[in-house]
């Protein structure tokens, strides 16, 4: 797991989302804004309080650094 920046948590679910209970009681369905574990989200920012996952700060190049298509 890796987290670029306080803000971002992306998750990617591995067979579906029948499997959290929070998410299958919130009657959303996929693609819908919004949808997500909040549960899980809050273990997820509990453990960056906690030091357990880091926040990778990625640094994206600007100005005439971007690469350019031909």
């Amino acid at each position: 797991m890796e987290k670029f920046s306080e803000a971002h948590t992306s998750i990617q679910w591995v067979g579906g989302t029948a499997g959290c209970p929070v998410i299958a009681a919130d009657g959303t369905r996929p693609g819908d804004p919004g949808r997500e574990c909040t549960a899980l989200r809050a273990s997820i920012d509990r453990a960056v309080a906690d030091g357990e996952i880091t926040v990778s700060h990625v640094e994206l190049p600007t100005g005439a650094g971007i690469p350019r298509l031909h």
